[in-house]
């Protein structure tokens, strides 16, 4: 849903030479970098006062010196901000500084952005309170709505501006999904939004007059899952509080519900051995009920990254998943989760080492 940030921040570091972070968050520079030094200072995206002022000050005080240093190497691979390449030893303290006078430029537009594109989503849009804050770095009650479908609203004091909730904003459309009497969020993948806190509220129910019985990951859920549930028949909504993060399904009191799950990952595929020459590799995974019906989706995600490619037998026993190679250069032990939305998810943690 909200990839435009992505966008947005990846051109930034390619304006500024930013290093970018390894594989799960290869389209944000690291936690460490000083692209979150000028954030921290920042009102809102569009506070380039602040961010321009953060700069002059990096500059004046050495540290925009020392982050050539560090990072020449990288910098000279990079290129100029106008495509050229850097002479001598690279960019110079003024050449730097006015890389980052542009990454300025391109955070104000991020919010003009985000409306257009959350308006233009499919079935009526999405729509949040994030615009009217005034400071970013102490957002309150911060909530996003798909219409007819769900909302979540976030307990918790959010800081919009910092490395860890970008991180989150960065991945929501492949760790949050919103569809009838179905909400996920996916936090085996992104361990930030435990502490978040959410209220999580679904429309569009047709599930009798009882209030429905709440499946958490395939399993009925129970007051450590969660709280304050509260349910309207008449306008066909339910409403409660998420204790932990995961897949939560709607469905009418007494039903039955079918559990996904993953038993096996391929021999071969537990641990993968890096290969630029190649462009993917597969990880066969076997379990239950990993099937979706013909108007559901099926993904398969390796850390934040999704497989470009998902293939599942007719039984519902065993999913190939393909991944670009490319995005796994820096290697870790990544958890493997397969959710096919409207039914839940499976996830393994620990599942693949790349090396």
């Amino acid at each position: 849903m909200l990839l435009f940030m992505a966008a947005a921040v990846v051109f930034a570091a390619g304006q500024t030479g930013i290093a970018k972070a390894g594989p799960n968050d290869h389209e944000l520079p690291n936690e460490d970098d000083i692209f979150w030094q000028v954030t921290s200072v920042m009102d809102t995206p569009a506070d380039t006062t602040a961010c321009q002022a953060k700069i002059d000050a990096m500059s004046a005080d050495g540290t925009l010196e020392t982050y050539i240093g560090q990072h020449r190497d990288e910098l000279m691979d990079e290129g100029t901000p106008q495509g050229g390449e850097w002479q001598g030893n690279g960019p110079t303290i003024a050449e730097m500084a006015q890389g980052f006078y542009q990454m300025c430029a391109m955070l104000a537009q991020m919010p003009t952005q985000m409306q257009t594109d959350m308006a233009g989503e499919a079935d009526g849009g999405v729509s949040t309170n994030l615009f009217s804050q005034s400071d970013w770095h102490n957002v309150t009650g911060l909530y996003f709505e798909k219409s007819g479908k769900g909302k979540i609203s976030f307990t918790n004091t959010l800081d919009f501006l910092s490395y860890r909730f970008f991180r989150f904003m960065n991945n929501f459309d492949s760790m949050v999904e919103m569809n009838d009497g179905y909400i996920s969020l996916n936090a085996s993948m992104l361990d930030d939004i435990k502490n978040y806190g959410a209220q999580l509220t679904m429309y569009g129910l047709d599930l009798g007059s009882e209030t429905p019985d709440i499946y958490v990951d395939g399993k009925l859920a129970g007051a450590s899952d969660v709280s304050d549930v509260t349910y309207n028949a008449a306008e066909g909504s339910l409403t409660f509080t998420a204790k932990h993060f995961s897949s939560y399904r709607a469905v009418a009191k007494g039903s039955k519900v079918k559990t996904m799950a993953i038993r096996k990952i391929n021999k071969k595929a537990r641990v993968i051995k890096y290969n630029a020459s190649k462009n993917t590799f597969r990880v066969k995974v076997k379990g239950r009920n990993l099937k979706p019906a013909s108007d559901q989706t099926i993904k398969c995600n390796l850390g934040f990254e999704e497989a470009a490619k998902v293939s599942y037998s007719k039984n519902g026993k065993s999913v190939v998943c393909v991944f670009p190679m490319s995005y796994f250069e820096a290697g870790n032990t990544y958890p493997l989760s397969i959710s096919i939305d409207g039914k839940g998810e499976a996830t393994k943690n620990n599942a693949v080492r790349i090396r």
